[in-house]
């Protein structure tokens, strides 16, 4: 495993993330999508996403516990994906 740097320039970048989210998708690796978010996630102000996704901020933050199942909808995962970079 590769350790990231959570303020890497690479995480803020919303294309990266868009085509790492959806490889993963496609590969059917849940736990790198959650990892990919998660990394994301660290690095944007989850106010202004959640906001923008018209999510709750909360939903932001149980996304990234660890406690939590991640088991997100569709719809919440292209809210996040469309707004990142809005």
């Amino acid at each position: 495993m590769v350790a990231h740097d959570p303020f890497s320039a690479e995480l803020a970048d919303p294309k990266l993330i868009k085509q790492a989210v959806l490889q993963a998708l496609v590969d059917g690796d849940l736990e790198a999508v959650r990892d990919v978010l998660i990394a994301h996630l660290q690095t944007v102000n989850k106010s202004k996403l959640a906001s923008k996704a018209k999510l709750g901020r909360q939903t932001l933050y149980d996304l990234m516990d660890s406690e939590k199942e991640f088991n997100p909808s569709i719809k919440t995962l292209a809210n996040i994906l469309e707004n990142i970079a809005a």
